[in-house]
């Protein structure tokens, strides 16, 4: 009877163990992507790739909520770089969690700099960690 009472309390612990981990917001979302719709052939992109071009970048602020609730996460962008180096066109592809993350990276991302070449459907990763 003993190894009963204790195999339903391992049972019900498990159970509740699980449901507390299934809660927690860890969603990915994707979103639509005018480079992928368009179907842009990024051959000019690949000569020299976004990252080695770039120049100067400025380190996003952290949603005071997620800091709170230390949440982590990330956002991808998809973008443009102007004759002047500067992103446009700026478009979120993915976030996780959906939407946490999301204007703190666009406010960041439109600070960058590349080198002045002009060129289409770039993509990058600003993750939000704790470190």
């Amino acid at each position: 009877m003993k190894e009963c009472k204790q195999f339903l309390a391992l049972i019900l612990a498990s159970l509740s163990l699980t449901g507390c981990a299934s809660s927690k917001n860890n969603e990915v979302v994707k979103y639509s992507s005018r480079c992928e719709i368009t179907s842009i052939n990024s051959e000019e992109n690949s000569k020299q790739p976004t990252h080695e071009r770039l120049l100067s970048t400025t380190p996003p602020k952290y949603p005071v909520k997620a800091i709170k609730k230390r949440i982590e996460g990330y956002v991808k962008l998809e973008f443009d770089i102007s004759e002047r180096g500067e992103p446009i066109n700026i478009n979120v592809i993915e976030s996780s969690p959906a939407k946490v993350f999301d204007q703190a990276a666009i406010n960041s991302f439109k600070n960058w700099r590349y080198e002045a070449i002009a060129s289409t459907c770039n993509k990058v990763q600003l993750d939000f960690e704790f470190g």
